[in-house]
Parts: C-alpha cells; sequence; structure tokens
C-alpha cells in the first residue's frame, strides 16, 4: 500500500509545475505566454486591453476559403429546405408534402448549425473577415433552429429574419472580396470532416 502512496506522495509534493485541472491566475498565465505585459501593481491597471476576440494575422491556413465552404453550404441549405418552402406556403397546415418539409427542415436546420459553427471559427481565424462577419454569423447559427421551432408553430417571423441574416453575411463578405457561391444541394446527412 506504501508502494503506492508514494508516487502520489511524490507528484503532489513536486510544487512548481502547473496541474492540469488547475487554471492559474489570469495575470499569471497571460504573462507567461507573451501576451499580456507584466502587471506588478496586480490591479489591472498597466495591462493594455487586448481584442482577443480577432486575431492580427490569419490563424488557420485557407480560412477564407473554408469559410467560403461552409457558409455556402449552410445558406443554401438554409433557401432549399427552409426559406423556399417557406415561400411557396409548404409549411402551413394542409399543404401538400407539409410533413416531408418539416423532416427535412429540421435536418436542415441542425445542418445549417453546424455549418456556421464551422465558417464561424473560420471567420474567427481571419482578421478581416472576423471585424465584419464574426457576429452577424454566430447570430445565425443562434437563432436558426429558434427560426424553425417558430414555424413549426406558424410563426414565420424567425425565417425571414434569419433570411435578413444571411443576405448581410453574403453582402459584407463580397464587399470584403469573399463572394460566398451557395450550395443549393447539400448533402444534409454528411459528417463533418
Amino acid at each position: 500500500m506504501v508502494v503506492l502512496l508514494l508516487p502520489l506522495v511524490i507528484i503532489a509534493g513536486c510544487g512548481g509545475g502547473t496541474h492540469s485541472g488547475t487554471a492559474a491566475p489570469a495575470s499569471t498565465s497571460a504573462a507567461q505566454d507573451g501576451s499580456l505585459p507584466a502587471d506588478p501593481s496586480g490591479n489591472g491597471a498597466d495591462a493594455a486591453p487586448i481584442d482577443e476576440s480577432c486575431p492580427t494575422s490569419n490563424t488557420i491556413a485557407f480560412a477564407k476559403t473554408k469559410f467560403v465552404l461552409h457558409s455556402g453550404l449552410a445558406f443554401g441549405a438554409f433557401h432549399r429546405y427552409l426559406y423556399k418552402p417557406y415561400q411557396a406556403g409548404t409549411f402551413k397546415k394542409g399543404a401538400s408534402g407539409r410533413i416531408t418539409a418539416f423532416v427535412k427542415g429540421g435536418l436542415a436546420a441542425l445542418f445549417i448549425k453546424r455549418e456556421v459553427r464551422l465558417a464561424s471559427q473560420d471567420v474567427k481565424a481571419n482578421p478581416t473577415l472576423c471585424k465584419a462577419i464574426a457576429a452577424p454569423l454566430g447570430k445565425i447559427g443562434d437563432t436558426v433552429q429558434a427560426a424553425f421551432d417558430k414555424l413549426k408553430s406558424g410563426d414565420a417571423s424567425g425565417v425571414t429574419n434569419v433570411n435578413s441574416l444571411v443576405s448581410s453575411v453574403e453582402g459584407t463578405s463580397k464587399t470584403d472580396g469573399v463572394p460566398i457561391t451557395e450550395n443549393d444541394n447539400p448533402d444534409l446527412t454528411s459528417t463533418p470532416k
């Protein structure tokens, strides 16, 4: 029994290292990696504010290309499986193909959330896109499921709001030189790679 406890006592008694479950204070961990200047007063007055939400250079290879791919899939799925059936009245009670439209719409909502999450990661890796597109893109991911749930109860306002956000992101992206081409035939059952 003592033989089993001895390594634990030695490991626990060795100070100096960072334990994986223990977080260092923010000023200490930031100073160690060089992202913030040391604050000798400890009150944060000397530390320069840093915008950690957007990088100063690309942090992911081909971030713009990946963003265009994922957002094109998400926006194409939104328009094909939610917006166009909504415009055609397929989600209304008594409409032909309503149940199929809701099944595909629910699957599409999950697919869209995943693709928007992946696109958001790519946007946050590029300084130009991050500043202009991160917030509205994140909002699409947050609201698409709620919009679909509202649609089930007959309220289409969520779908029109998401469509406005999609148009805004597409317009801003095009202005920044990164046009998005919607893929209106996405494989909703594909798994991320």
